[in-house]
């Protein structure tokens, strides 16, 4: 089964949450306590056994912070 990597740019997170909001596997979450360094909320990945890296997240995200790494195991 493919496993996924999801990369968050905080430079261009503005903690719309769109990318938590929109994974099916809930990896990502939007803390109360981290932030860029603009001042918004910053996205975090978690559940990283979870992510099948559909990469959802990523198409969702209107600043383009998100990136998704696929790895597939052989």
């Amino acid at each position: 089964m493919a496993k996924g990597e999801i990369v968050i740019d905080e430079m261009y997170c503005h903690g719309c949450g769109y990318c938590a909001d929109f994974c099916p596997k809930k990896c990502i979450v939007l803390p109360e306590d981290k932030f860029t360094p603009q001042g918004y909320r910053l996205s975090c990945f978690v559940n990283t056994e979870d992510c099948t890296a559909c990469k959802i997240c990523s198409f969702m995200c209107p600043h383009h912070a998100v990136e998704v790494y696929k790895y597939v195991e052989v």
